[in-house]
């Protein structure tokens, strides 16, 4: 609330740019994508970084700031997760309960060990798919979703081809290695987008961490694998992920000087150093602009 009173007055150039910064580190995603200024930044140089793709976007006005092999299909690990929880959330109550089908102890890579016939609130397996980024959270939300794997794939393709994402299939609701799963840096960037327009989606991914407790009492503590929202205040979300064949992924809401960004990085061999190389050519970029 404070940041959309101050806004006005921002964009007049009545308030100080630090103080506009300031205000936003203290805002969830929800408020932070209604902040605009008049563009005064038409790219940013280059910066360098190991990511094989990469893009950095204006999240208002959708301006591509700089990009690397932007449109190159790439696995994307549990960045697919992003659209396992849109599709949750365009058909699901947060309160509805969810049991852990038997497929779900199966999944293996990230998980939080859960067990077929535990049951959960369904706004709690999303903070845990998106927090902790728990595979058998995705599979339990996807058979909750359609009764099975395939239904959902199938779901996620189809919403996929509506948003127009060209460079992007799916094979399953987690983010595990397949040669049938993959995206460019520019689809996941306009799938964020798409994603952030849900307050539920923008409180979970802005959030540090979290405690669930499943119906038989069993508490778990989650805690958000992106570590660049524990060591940063103007980054609000949104998700990691990490494979072999993905390498590190990670895809980012942040605010720098009068503006907010999406920042997607697939393929990266040090997605935290990249990420902080590209907000700092943003920032040094902003400070030279008169």
């Amino acid at each position: 609330m404070m940041f959309r009173l101050l806004l006005p007055l921002l964009l007049l150039g009545a308030v100080p740019d630090y103080r506009m910064a300031d205000a936003a580190a203290r805002l969830p995603a929800a408020e932070i994508l209604s902040v605009h200024a008049p563009a005064v930044m038409r790219n940013v140089l280059p910066p360098s970084i190991t990511a094989s793709g990469a893009i950095l976007m204006d999240a208002v006005s959708g301006e591509v700031l700089f990009s690397k092999h932007a449109s190159t299909p790439r696995p994307m690990a549990s960045l697919t997760k992003i659209m396992t929880a849109l599709l949750i959330l365009d058909s699901h109550s947060m309160n509805e309960t969810v049991t852990v089908p038997e497929v779900a102890e199966a999944v293996g890579g990230s998980d939080m060990n859960l067990k077929k016939g535990q049951r959960f609130i369904l706004g709690d397996l999303l903070k845990a798919m998106l927090l902790r980024s728990a595979n058998d959270a995705a599979y339990t939300l996807a058979y909750h979703h359609s009764g099975g794997t395939t239904a959902f794939v199938r779901a996620m393709n189809q919403r996929s081809k509506s948003l127009k994402l060209s460079a992007t299939r799916f094979a399953n609701p987690a983010g595990l290695d397949d040669p049938n799963q993959y995206a460019s840096a520019r689809d996941i960037a306009s799938l964020m987008l798409a994603a952030l327009r849900n307050p539920t989606f923008q409180s979970i991914v802005s959030t540090r961490d979290a405690e669930i407790t499943a119906y038989d009492g069993k508490q778990f503590s989650l805690h958000n694998t992106n570590e660049i929202l524990h060591s940063r205040l103007n980054v609000f979300g949104v998700k990691t992920g990490t494979t072999s064949a993905a390498g590190e992924c990670l895809a980012v809401l942040f605010t720098s000087g009068r503006r907010t960004y999406i920042l997607v990085l697939l393929g990266s061999k040090d997605r935290y150093t990249d990420a902080l190389r590209v907000m700092n050519a943003v920032s040094s970029r902003i400070a030279s602009v008169p």
